[in-house]
């Protein structure tokens, strides 16, 4: 199989999502009315959970699945609860280690690198200067940006166009079984479920034949591809 980039997703692909929830627990604790008891510490887990079993249906869901959880003593609205975390995904995001050097390897062996994330250009631009990653793709679609959302196909059409390759020629690397997984393969790419929530919550959505548990998988992948 000839591949020529490879294409990601930001939030649950790229970064420490978990690492990142339980940095910003402090914060959730002294800002929200929680159950007394609550405490960062107890939080964290359970937050992490609901963000595995829940992020994919939206984050009303999450809510739900923290309150039946025992978590608030008054729950929060959406329109709080967005502000609330997506204030601190601005300040705060937690890196893997690995990512800047697999992006930097996959480019010096000349594939070309591109990412597209789903949010404001103000949230998701933060989190690339947070990350080290401001410099690291040959070509960025913010959907906010963009003025069209995955699971469009216009966003992968025109980063393929950018990128200077076929749609069938680019892997598309990320975790949501709709906006990624789904909406790449409608647009012609071939894509690459990251199971780092490790939940399918689209039953109707065919998993790809290509999955990984974490991005620094990739290069063994790519080189199996190439040797397809």
């Amino acid at each position: 199989m000839k591949i020529k980039g490879v294409v990601f997703d930001l939030d649950h692909t790229l970064y420490d999502r978990y690492a990142t929830l339980t940095a910003i627990a402090p914060y959730f604790c002294s800002y929200f009315d929680v159950s007394p008891g609550m405490t960062p510490q107890t939080l964290a887990p359970i937050w992490i959970e609901a963000d595995k079993q829940c992020v994919h249906l939206g984050w009303q869901s999450v809510i739900e699945y923290l309150a039946q959880h025992g978590v608030f003593r008054s729950v929060p609205t959406l329109e709080v609860y967005g502000a609330f975390l997506l204030g601190w995904f601005r300040r705060v995001s937690v890196p893997f280690p690995e990512t800047k050097q697999l992006l930097e390897d996959l480019r010096s062996a000349g594939y070309r690198t591109g990412l597209i994330t789903n949010g404001s250009g103000e949230t998701q631009r933060a989190k690339l200067h947070n990350l080290g990653l401001e410099d690291s793709f040959d070509q960025v679609v913010i959907t906010g940006e963009f003025g069209v959302h995955k699971p469009a196909p216009e966003p992968f059409h025109a980063i393929a166009r950018w990128l200077g390759a076929e749609p069938h020629e680019l892997l598309y690397v990320g975790d949501n079984p709709l906006n990624d997984v789904q909406a790449s393969r409608d647009a012609g790419f071939v894509p690459v479920w990251v199971r780092t929530t490790g939940t399918w919550v689209f039953p109707e959505i065919e998993k790809p034949a290509l999955q990984i548990d974490h991005i620094c998988e990739l290069p063994q992948l790519l080189q199996k591809l190439k040797a397809e």
